[in-house]
């Protein structure tokens, strides 16, 4: 039986609570029973919650679905692929769905699930959730730095609606790049698989604010809902709740326990709100100098509302990229990445980002692993369609711990979610690497040059490849092209001296070091760009002192030494493993 066979893979062997809740499901889906599968049922007779069981309180079933269809997932893109049927749970239903592969969906059965004809004609189907992109509202104020305002107000917009179980919303990386191609809806729904899209346009002068909006049906092009809002600059909160209520109404989404007054986001003062749009304008644009001044907003929108659970979650951010990117040294900015996020949860703990970026640090700086998969989840549970929870999960997290099957599940969500993103597109092709399938990372890193040709790591990222395959040339003119676009950022400059070494061109790979030693006089430069260059070398109790002394300074770089081939020479070594220890990694 194919659900026997499921169930011995190692995705769901190792995980008995996980087996039971698809078994649990799928049983009683074909005995005719999939209207008995909510929320409370599972937790009780799954999750061995007691009758006193709250699910608007303990989120276990929702995390527990999430991590379902990613298990699932993965198994059809693994050793299920040639399965001849396929189960699926759309995201807002516990009920099962099962598709015979190269078949459309089967006409609904009496009780409304779509079921191969080879199964049963009694099983209950979930409905297909909502999908929509908002688009980047339009600037008409008369000073186009205003920007983004107009910019924040749509992706406020965008957080509030993918709150909502009924919904997919295409995510703000995505939304950004179709910015002045409103017109083209046929387009737009044909790259993003939407419904319906909303476009807009918002005019700030002085106290003064008006925003249009309209929600259009891709298909006919016909308007199914538009309203002008002529308010005063303190009513921005309200008009992005009407919006968002509005969308919800038209499209006639069930709100499913969430309140109408969830859709908004945290109030704060017109000042805060204002400095905490700059920063997230100048954040996404992952820029290092717009990363440094976003701190600077966010410390602003702190100054001017001292309870702003988006200013801090802002700064939360700001400081882990930062870190991240090599731009602040792990004992600065982590700390204080963690003091924000926290200080955000306790003002709202109902806000996802502050969980995800808390997560982020519990994992890769406090090594807190299985801490930090709880609050991926606790984000996921809250916003299941925050792009970035699903990104750091898979690529930050589930990749760094050699889980490699549910790392590329997650990041494959994130995707959906946010299909133009190149970091995630990014992230995708590096997951593909850590598996050591080298062709496909590659086509990968290719395809994030097709819609982006600045991407400056989808070079290096493809230069790192080359060098697993032993293709030295490619990797350094890959390496060289990405430092051209980027500068010398140290993570490049070390991924160079490495190839040098492995090249035999040794003068070049010792300058190179060089190189590193005069830029960490007047920035930080991670111990972990030494460490591979004298690896190229084959010094590997240099590269293991580099390690060592980067382990004590909790480097977000040295998470991922558990996994990545680049450090295969060391394997053996008993200092290695005493480092994977050290990490939590054994």
């Amino acid at each position: 039986m194919q659900l026997e066979k499921i169930l011995a893979h190692g995705l769901f062997a190792r995980s008995e609570r996980m087996g039971r809740f698809l078994r649990v499901a799928v049983e009683r889906a074909l005995d005719g029973r999939a209207d008995e599968l909510k929320e409370y049922l599972i937790g009780v007779e799954v999750f061995d919650r007691k009758q006193s069981y709250d699910p608007r309180v303990d989120p276990i079933v929702r995390v527990e679905a999430r991590r379902l269809r990613s298990k699932l997932k993965a198994y059809y893109d693994g050793e299920g692929r040639s399965d001849p049927i396929v189960i699926e749970f759309f995201l807002g239903s516990y009920a099962p769905h099962f598709r015979e592969i190269g078949e459309a969906s089967w006409p609904a059965s009496r009780d409304g699930v779509d079921v191969p004809r080879s199964i049963s004609q009694g099983v209950p189907q979930a409905k297909a959730c909502a999908t929509t992109a908002v688009l980047p509202f339009l600037n008409l104020s008369p000073n186009p730095e205003n920007e983004y305002f107009s910019d924040g107000l749509t992706e406020e917009l965008i957080h509030a609606l993918t709150k909502l179980p009924g919904m997919r919303v295409v995510a703000w990386n995505t939304a950004a790049q179709l910015r002045d191609r409103q017109q083209d809806i046929l387009a737009i729904r044909q790259k993003l698989n939407v419904d319906t899209v909303l476009t807009g346009s918002v005019r700030m002068a002085g106290p003064s604010l008006r925003v249009r909006a309209q929600l259009i049906d891709t298909e006919t092009g016909v308007y199914l809902w538009s309203e002008t809002y002529d308010r005063q600059m303190q009513d921005v909160f309200a008009i992005q709740e009407e919006i968002a209520l509005a969308i919800v109404r038209t499209l006639r989404v069930q709100l499913s326990g969430v309140r109408e007054d969830a859709l908004g986001r945290g109030r704060t003062t017109v000042s805060s709100y204002d400095w905490y749009l700059k920063g997230r304008y100048l954040w996404h644009q992952r820029i290092p100098e717009h990363l440094k001044q976003s701190v600077q907003c966010f410390q602003n929108a702190i100054a001017a509302d001292g309870n702003s659970a988006l200013a801090y979650g802002g700064l939360a951010d700001a400081y882990s990229l930062l870190v991240d990117y090599g731009l602040m040294h792990p004992a600065e900015g982590f700390p204080q990445a963690k003091q924000a996020a926290q200080r955000a949860i306790a003002l709202d703990p109902e806000l996802a980002e502050p969980h995800a970026s808390l997560a982020f640090v519990r994992g890769i700086y406090d090594w807190q692993w299985d801490d930090a998969e709880l609050l991926y989840h606790h984000a996921i549970a809250l916003n299941p369609g925050y792009a970035t929870a699903h990104h750091w999960l898979g690529c930050d997290h589930y990749a760094m711990l050699g889980r490699l099957d549910e790392a590329l599940a997650e990041v494959r969500i994130a995707q959906q979610l946010d299909p133009l993103s190149s970091i995630i597109m990014e992230g995708n092709a590096y997951v593909l690497m850590l598996r050591r399938e080298y062709p496909a990372a590659i086509a990968g890193y290719r395809e994030i040059l097709t819609q982006d040709p600045s991407f400056y790591k989808a070079y290096t990222s493809m230069g790192r490849a080359y060098v697993q395959m032993g293709n030295y040339p490619e990797a350094l003119a890959m390496l060289k092209k990405g430092r051209s676009l980027a500068g010398d950022v140290p993570s490049i400059l070390g991924a160079m001296g490495q190839t040098y070494a492995l090249l035999g061109d040794l003068p070049r790979a010792r300058e190179s070091l060089l190189d590193l030693e005069r830029l960490s006089k007047v920035k930080y430069v991670p111990t972990a760009c030494f460490a591979v260059i004298h690896l190229g070398l084959g010094e590997t109790g240099r590269a293991l002192d580099w390690l060592e002394e980067g382990c004590k300074r909790r480097e977000s770089q040295l998470s991922g030494i558990r996994v990545h081939p680049m450090y295969d020479p060391l394997r053996a070594e008993p200092r290695f493993r005493g480092l994977l220890s050290r990490l939590g990694m054994l």
